[in-house]
């Protein structure tokens, strides 16, 4: 009976994840690439459904193989024809396709991006993650003025609009607008936070209580402290505190003067959690976060 094993997927990967025989990962690994390979050529001979709908949703098992370091001549290679096409297509801001933990290797991004100048290729080459980090937003400015970079010991971040770039420098790879990838540091999280504060204009106080766990404070000024209105903002931030619990554990808020003290938990990689911490998380927070301010806020004066 087809399917009927699917019900035992959690059992799996939870299996995978704290390490089983090598024998049976091995196992497993041999069946689902050779199972994906056969739906790769079968998805790859029909190109219309390859181009615009297929078999992997967003290309999720072209994405693993670019990520897994990949040789380009063994990638599904009308699938990653489609994939460098619609990058292309997103930066130049003219792409409908969804571009979603969408993965490609530096160097085939850095070519769109600037036609493999040496301005970006050298850096890249030379392993020199600042004066790369430099290029990028040089690069990136080009098209807007919203872009925001940070820049770790082995990886760069970028908003660009609504946009999120990831480059992974140990991996050599970039993630388009990552959801569903993991952040593994501390670091990237601090980093992450920082600039999507920058993007929205918050004032934010991150605080460390205990090793990895943080309290993330968001100063938002109200709009005028006549009781009517504090009643309507309390009626806000209880409603808004519900739908913060979706992505953290804990939520409180306190009123200061003329301002809400919103404080959020955030758990970073190093503490044991029920969830990955993952980008579609953080974004998915600080979403929250802009609509909340846009709701309670005093606006700036004329």
């Amino acid at each position: 009976m087809h399917g009927k094993y699917t019900k035992y997927k959690d059992k799996l990967v939870k299996a995978l994840k704290v390490g089983d025989t090598e024998a049976n990962i091995d196992f497993l690994v041999n069946a689902f690439l050779e199972s994906m390979e056969e739906v790769c050529e079968r998805c790859m001979s029909n190109r219309m459904m390859c181009a615009l709908r297929p078999a992997c949703p967003n290309r999720k098992f072209l994405n693993l193989l670019i990520r897994f370091g990949v040789d380009s001549k063994d990638l599904p290679s009308f699938c990653y024809e489609q994939q460098i096409s619609n990058v292309n297509t997103f930066l130049e801001g003219s792409s409908k396709a969804k571009i979603i933990d969408t993965t490609l290797p530096i160097k085939e991004f850095l070519k769109l991006l600037s036609g493999g100048g040496e301005r970006l290729m050298g850096p890249l080459r030379e392993k020199d993650a600042k004066k790369l980090s430099r290029e990028l937003f040089i690069e990136l400015k080009r098209a807007t003025p919203d872009v925001f970079i940070a820049e770790g010991e082995d990886y760069i971040l970028a908003l660009v609009d609504e946009g999120i770039y990831y480059f992974d420098l140990i991996n050599e790879v970039v993630i388009i607008n990552p959801r569903d990838t993991i952040i593994k540091s501390n670091e990237m999280v601090r980093d992450l936070i920082n600039i999507f504060g920058e993007r929205y204009k918050l004032n934010l106080e991150l605080r460390e209580e205990f090793e990895g766990l943080w309290y993330l404070n968001v100063v938002i000024p109200v709009k005028d402290s006549q009781n009517v209105e504090m009643e309507k903002i309390r009626r806000v931030l209880k409603e808004q505190e519900q739908k913060f619990l979706l992505y953290t554990d804990y939520v409180s808020y306190y009123f200061s003067d003329d301002t809400v003290n919103f404080v959020l938990e955030i758990k970073t990689p190093t503490v044991q959690q029920k969830f990955d911490l993952t980008f579609k998380r953080i974004s998915s927070i600080f979403a929250q976060i802009n609509n909340l301010v846009k709701e309670i806020s005093q606006p700036p004066q004329a």
